[in-house]
């Protein structure tokens, strides 16, 4: 009789352990897609239109979109503490569930703002995406940065995606 308590017993636990591993889902900063859809520029400022999806099974709260122009270095680029915000015809918070997606409008006043600079790398800025994701019962926020737009005088204006190894992931807990 207790030989098979401790069958059932085992079984039980296998069972639970296995509807909760298939009920987990983790957040993937790869399952956040960016594309840009349009850009344009003029002798004033540049501006662009860029979609965000999220194409992951975790929900996005508090969603972020800044754009900024790496400092130029002798030896490469740095990064620019002066980001300039996206704007969304839905407001804000952004929050995306799996599967939508939200379109950001940015305009930079290069010459009102930068003038004639020849520091920064205005063909190929960097973006910068924060918000909240729920892992468990834990809000965890998240912070994705780097060259994820792909800006050359050959691909203007054309939808691109993210690049993975250009751009950096962090969470804080």
């Amino acid at each position: 009789m207790r030989f098979h308590s401790i069958i059932i017993l085992l079984f039980v636990v296998l069972l639970s352990a296995c509807s909760k591993a298939s009920s987990d889902t983790h957040f993937d900063d790869n399952d956040i897609k960016i594309h840009m859809i349009s850009s344009d520029s003029s002798a004033d400022d540049r501006s662009y239109v860029i979609e965000v999806r999220n194409e992951g099974q975790v929900a996005i709260e508090n969603l972020n979109f800044f754009l900024y122009y790496p400092i130029l270095q002798p030896n490469g680029s740095a990064s620019n503490p002066f980001k300039i915000e996206g704007r969304t015809d839905t407001g804000r918070p952004v929050h995306l569930k799996p599967g939508e997606k939200v379109v950001y409008t940015i305009t930079a006043p290069i010459k009102e703002v930068f003038g004639d600079s020849k520091l920064l790398d205005f063909d190929n800025p960097d973006v910068q995406l924060n918000g909240i994701v729920e892992e468990g019962k834990e809000e965890v926020p998240f912070t994705m940065s780097g060259g994820y737009l792909r800006m050359s005088d050959a691909n203007k204006g054309q939808t691109t995606e993210k690049v993975a190894d250009e751009g950096t992931m962090s969470s804080r807990g």
